[in-house]
């Protein structure tokens, strides 16, 4: 019997308490209108766009002598990545270079030795000539005085004459030397030496695939031994740069958004991985069939698994902007009340809640600054 009148009273006390809970008021929600500062939020949507992947071919067909690296290794720029036959390129380097060192001998032996030789001659030959003209002249007046014979005479026009001629002939060589002789011909000809050896270097250098900058060997796609022709694809690289996403967010954004602005980037196949990133780049123009404003987001962690094309989404932090989101009345946007009429909020006083309009700017998508309602306001969300 006393069981069951222990029974009997916890069953009243859980139909009291049923009956309480079913039939207590809610609790309003209420939020306290205060001046603060709110976090704008971008959300856009992006892709990995660079650095892109790059797929190096073949100069020149050959047989492939040696792969000194493997894919997935890093490497500096100028690395050997594939090795090409390059013996006969080499043997034609070799024989143009010892052409070119020839030729330069023969114009340095030249301007060091057959042009200061003929300037000797030159000098040796207008002394020779000055004293045939002085002593043709000395021998001409003591002929005129009936000193000496005509056959004297005759003998000292003769060693002037040909003291002339000498000089001549040795000046015509030195100023054809000099002018456009033996020097220009030597001159013109180590020119032409000298581009068939840069042509026989840029043949030994195209049978060699060198890395073009700092990179990561992403793909091998030729085997030593193989032969390949010209164009084939041998290898694929990735220069080892930041990784730069693209995206564009609505042209409202733009005066929130300035270089350097952190942000932070969830992809699409990695969810749980937070990445840290920040702007690059504010494109100064706007599309204006879109309405749209391209940004550069770079990465500066180091993360294995992003790869170029990547999909994900990123959320920028946009900057302060005084009495636009620094110092405004915010209030939280699902407290507005959207209706054909227009906007209002419920606005709680000691006595009883009233309906009231609403004037604000929006903050992003979760905030908006009041305009017309006073701070210490109290607004009820709505149910």
């Amino acid at each position: 019997m006393k069981y069951k009148a222990i029974a009997l009273l916890l069953g009243v006390v859980f139909i009291v308490f049923l009956f309480a809970f079913l039939f207590k008021k809610p609790s309003e929600e209420i939020y306290t209108l205060k001046r603060t500062d709110v976090d704008y939020k971008i959300l856009a949507s992006c892709t990995v766009s660079f650095p892109e992947p790059y797929e190096m071919a073949a100069k020149t067909e050959g047989d492939v002598l040696g792969i000194p690296v493997a894919e997935g290794k890093q490497v500096k720029k100028g690395t050997l990545l594939i090795q090409i036959d390059d013996f006969k390129e080499k043997q034609n380097l070799i024989i143009a270079v010892n052409n070119y060192e020839n030729s330069k001998l023969k114009l340095k032996n030249s301007r060091e030795e057959t042009y200061p030789r003929l300037k000797e001659q030159l000098n040796d030959d207008t002394a020779v000539l000055t004293d045939a003209k002085n002593q043709y002249e000395r021998t001409r007046k003591l002929f005129e005085g009936g000193v000496v014979s005509k056959a004297e005479l005759e003998n000292a026009k003769t060693k002037y004459d040909a003291g002339q001629a000498r000089f001549n002939q040795t000046k015509l060589q030195l100023d054809s030397y000099s002018k456009s002789g033996a020097a220009a011909e030597l001159i013109n000809q180590l020119n032409i030496l000298n581009a068939q050896v840069e042509l026989a270097k840029r043949a030994v250098g195209e049978r060699q695939l060198l890395a073009p900058y700092d990179c990561t060997v992403i793909k091998i796609d030729v085997k030593e031994g193989e032969t390949v022709t010209t164009g084939k694809k041998a290898l694929t690289i990735l220069e080892k740069k930041d990784w730069i996403l693209e995206t564009n967010v609505d042209q409202k954004e733009v005066s929130f958004l300035e270089t350097g602005l952190p942000c932070f980037i969830l992809f699409d196949a990695y969810p749980s991985e937070k990445v840290k990133a920040n702007i690059s780049l504010v494109c100064s123009t706007i599309d204006g069939a879109k309405g749209t404003c391209n940004l550069k987001l770079q990465i500066k962690e180091n993360k294995t698994f992003i790869k170029h094309g990547m999909t994900g989404n990123a959320e920028i932090t946009g900057k302060k902007i005084e009495n636009v989101n620094v110092n405004v009345l915010a209030l939280p946007s699902k407290y507005i009340i959207r209706e054909k009429a227009g906007n209002f909020l419920l606005v709680k006083t000691e006595k009883r809640t009233d309906k009231m309009p609403a004037e604000f700017n929006t903050i992003g998508e979760k905030w908006v600054s009041l305009k017309n309602i006073p701070e210490g306001s109290r607004i009820v969300l709505p149910k």
